[in-house]
C-alpha cells in the first residue's frame, strides 16, 4: 500500500482509506489475496509432484515426538484449507491444472 500511496502522491496524513487508493489505482486484489494465490499455487504444484521427491515426502511427514504444552502452532496446511475455502476450491481440484490455476488466482480472466 505504501508504494501505491506514494505513486498517487497521497500522504498518510490525508486519511484516505486503502480501499479508496485501490479504487484510484484500479487494483482489485489485496496483498492477502496475492499471498493466498501463491500458497495455492505451491500446494497444487506439490500435490502434482512424484511421491519420491523431497518436498512431497517432507509435506507428508509426521514427527514422532510429543508436542510441548500450550496452544498448538498454526500449520501451513490449515492456511491452505482456509485459502481453498475462500476461493471456492475443493480438495481434489488440483488434479485439473488449468482449473486450479484459474481459480487460485494465478491466471486472470481475459
Amino acid at each position: 500500500m505504501d508504494f501505491w500511496r506514494r505513486s498517487c502522491r497521497i500522504s498518510r496524513l490525508e486519511h484516505i482509506s486503502n480501499q479508496r487508493i485501490r479504487e484510484i489505482i484500479g487494483e482489485k486484489e489485496t496483498i492477502l489475496d496475492a499471498i493466498d494465490g501463491k500458497i495455492l499455487n505451491w500446494y497444487g504444484h506439490l500435490q502434482r509432484m512424484d511421491d519420491n521427491r523431497w518436498p512431497k515426502s517432507i509435506h507428508s511427514w509426521t514427527p514422532s515426538e510429543r508436542r510441548k504444552r500450550g496452544r498448538p502452532p498454526r500449520r501451513w496446511k490449515q492456511g491452505v484449507v482456509e485459502a481453498m475455502n475462500s476461493k471456492g476450491l475443493q480438495k481434489e481440484d488440483w488434479t485439473e491444472r488449468n482449473l486450479w490455476k484459474l481459480r487460485s488466482g494465478r491466471r486472470r480472466k481475459s
